[in-house]
C-alpha cells in the first residue's frame, strides 16, 4: 500500500499510524524530553505493575492517576513509584468501566488544555490488567505513533476470519462507518464472572449510531473509521479539543448508568475517532489508501463485535515510502 500522498505531514502520519506502517522516529526520546506524559488508569483488582515494565527507563512519566473503583487496595502501587513520586489514587463508583474512568478524567481537564501550550503532552490511558500484553508495539513505537499523528492504539486489531490464516486477509484498525455505526449493538457481555447483564441493555439507546448523536461527536465524513479495542491508548492532550466540552459530560452521565453495559462497547468504538483529528483532509486520506486493498467487510450479524472491520488483502505489501 502506497501511502505517498499529496497531503499534509501530518496527515501521513494519520495514514501510517493507522496502518501501523509508521516507524520508531530516530528522535523520539529528544522529542517526548519536551512534553509531560501523564499515564491514567482505571483500577479494579489487578496488579498495576506490568505498566513500569512496559514504560522502561528512557522516559519520563510527570504523573499518574488511579482511579480505584471496585474498592479493593491498589497491588503494586509502589512499582508505579518508580516512575514518579507523583501518584494519586482516587476513588470512583464502580460504574461504567475504564471508558466511563477516561471520559471523567478528560472532563476534569478539559479546561486546563492549550493547544499552544500544552496541547502536545500526552496522556496514557490504561487499564490495571494486561490482557494481549505480548502484543503491544514497543514504548517507543508507540509514543512515535502518538507524537506524530495524535493518538495510538496499544492493541493491534484481531483477524477473527479463517483466511486470515491461511495468509490471504489481515484485520484492520479501520471499520465501515455503514456498518459500524448504523445497527451496531449486542444483547449481552459476560467476559468474567462478575459481569452480569441485568442492567447491561437500555431502551434508551438503540444503535452505536443512537448513541454517538445523543453524545454530539463532531466526526470527519469518511467511509472508514478507526476502532481501538480493549481500553488501552494514548492520546495528545490538545485531541481532547476535538470534541466539544459537553461530549465528556454527557459521556461521564451516559456511562454512569451501570457497572456492565452497553453503552461501554460503544464507548470502546469510539475512542479513537472522537480522539483522532477530525478534519476531512486525514479522514479522506486513508480511505484513498484503504480502498484499493480492501478484501472484505464485516457485514452480518449485528451482535457481531467487530462488526464493520476492515481486513485488507494480505498479498498487498505495505510500506510508508517517504517519511512523514
Amino acid at each position: 500500500i502506497n501511502t505517498k500522498l499529496d497531503a499534509t505531514d501530518r496527515t501521513k502520519s494519520v495514514v501510517a499510524s493507522r496502518l501501523r506502517v509508521m516507524g520508531v522516529s530516530p528522535d523520539i526520546v529528544e522529542e517526548m524530553a519536551k512534553v509531560d506524559i501523564s499515564i491514567v488508569i482505571s483500577h479494579c483488582e489487578a496488579l498495576v505493575n506490568w505498566i513500569p515494565d512496559y514504560i522502561g527507563n528512557d522516559f519520563s512519566i510527570k504523573d499518574i492517576t488511579i482511579y480505584s473503583k471496585c474498592g479493593n487496595e491498589v497491588n503494586g502501587l509502589e512499582t508505579l513509584q518508580l516512575l514518579t513520586p507523583n501518584v494519586d489514587v482516587i476513588t470512583l463508583p464502580n460504574v461504567g468501566r475504564c471508558d466511563h474512568t477516561y471520559a471523567y478524567f478528560i472532563k476534569e481537564h478539559y479546561k486546563s488544555v492549550e493547544k499552544d501550550t500544552n496541547g502536545n503532552d500526552i496522556v496514557m490511558f490504561l487499564k490495571d490488567n494486561s490482557r494481549r500484553r505480548g502484543a503491544y508495539p514497543p514504548i517507543d513505537l508507540l509514543l512515535s505513533y502518538v507524537s506524530r499523528s495524535g493518538f495510538a492504539c496499544l492493541t493491534p486489531p484481531i483477524c477473527h476470519h479463517p483466511l486470515c490464516e491461511e495468509d490471504i486477509y489481515a484485520a484492520s484498525m479501520q471499520h465501515s462507518r455503514e456498518y459500524l455505526l448504523e445497527n451496531f449493538a449486542l444483547p449481552e457481555y459476560s467476559r468474567t464472572s462478575r459481569e452480569k447483564n441485568e442492567a447491561f441493555l437500555t431502551d434508551k439507546y438503540s444503535s452505536l449510531k443512537h448513541w454517538k448523536e445523543e453524545m454530539g461527536f463532531v466526526l470527519p465524513d469518511s467511509e472508514t473509521m478507526p476502532v481501538c479495542y480493549n481500553g488501552l491508548f494514548t492520546a495528545q492532550k490538545k485531541q481532547f479539543l476535538n470534541q466539544p466540552e459537553e461530549v465528556w459530560e454527557n459521556m461521564v452521565d451516559s456511562l454512569s448508568r451501570a457497572d456492565n453495559l452497553m453503552e461501554g462497547h460503544f464507548a470502546e468504538r469510539m475512542w479513537a475517532s472522537i480522539l483522532s483529528d477530525n478534519d476531512e483532509e486525514s479522514a479522506k486520506a486513508v480511505d484513498e489508501v484503504l480502498s484499493p486493498h480492501i478484501g472484505l467487510i464485516t457485514k452480518k450479524r449485528e451482535s457481531n463485535p467487530l462488526k464493520g472491520q476492515v481486513y485488507m488483502y494480505k498479498n498487498v505489501q505495505v510500506t510508508q515510502n517517504e517519511e512523514p
